[in-house]
């Protein structure tokens, strides 16, 4: 990996993306093989309004992360994607369908845990209804005891997970990374959320909202169990039962 300069990273911090453009193309010429500034690159061109060499080099990235098995990444792609998609289409007077360019990858067979067992049309229909977010370190995406309106999986960064002890005080519990999802157990019982979780570093999710996961289900019966199945096989490992773990140790 590269140490970035400080200057890219302020740069894209305050969205001078043209300014950031030049640095980027530099910084992905030195080092060829990493995909975190081939990704930014190409949200600089998208930022810069270089919507060609955007589509492209996105196209380019989600490729890699396909032939990486990263199946999450892809996704987090491919709404980039659709978004500079949307914006060269509201550009073009008179659109015309057969020219409008393939994405230069195909739907990867689901090797994240939580498409993991989903049929394609399953899978397909979830990840059509996620929205993806960007956090800010420090930045709560959860908070302990607020209702469970959405669930969410790391598509970069990293969060941290904190309970309640049983003095009330905050304990940290855990680090999650790139393709953990959390808040699925709240999103299906309606129970409170048992933990908070912020962001250790600037990260980008999916978002899956309940009332869109419930459209999901109605269409889909088998995604809610496959959430469920899911949970109870590996109860051990989610967030609430590190919760659990924690109070009864104390």
């Amino acid at each position: 990996m590269s140490d970035q300069p400080e200057s890219i990273s302020s740069l894209l911090a305050r969205r001078e993306y043209a300014t950031a453009v030049p640095l980027l193309r530099k910084e992905a010429e030195k080092y060829p093989t990493n995909v975190r500034i081939k990704l930014q690159l190409a949200d600089a061109l998208a930022g810069a309004g270089l919507l060609d060499e955007a589509l492209a080099a996105y196209d380019a990235t989600a490729q890699f992360y396909q032939d990486a098995g990263l199946t999450v990444q892809v996704i987090g792609v491919q709404k980039k994607i659709d978004k500079v998609r949307a914006q060269l289409a509201a550009t073009v007077v008179e659109p015309v369908a057969e020219e409008m360019p393939e994405p230069a990858f195909k739907d990867p067979t689901p090797k994240s845990p939580l498409f993991e067992t989903m049929s394609e049309e399953e899978r397909k229909a979830v990840v059509d209804e996620m929205v993806l977010e960007h956090f800010n370190e420090g930045d709560i995406v959860i908070a302990e005891g607020e209702p469970g309106s959405a669930l969410y999986v790391i598509v970069h960064g990293g969060m941290k997970v904190y309970g309640k002890g049983p003095r009330g005080d905050s304990v940290y519990l855990a680090n999650l990374g790139d393709g953990d999802f959390f808040g699925e157990v709240s999103v299906l019982t309606g129970k409170p959320r048992t933990a908070t979780i912020t962001a250790s570093q600037k990260s980008e999710l999916l978002r899956l909202d309940k009332e869109k996961l419930d459209g999901i289900v109605a269409k889909h019966p088998r995604v809610k169990s496959v959430l469920e199945d899911f949970y109870r096989k590996r109860a051990s490992h989610t967030v609430e039962a590190m919760v659990d773990s924690l109070k009864q140790k104390k």
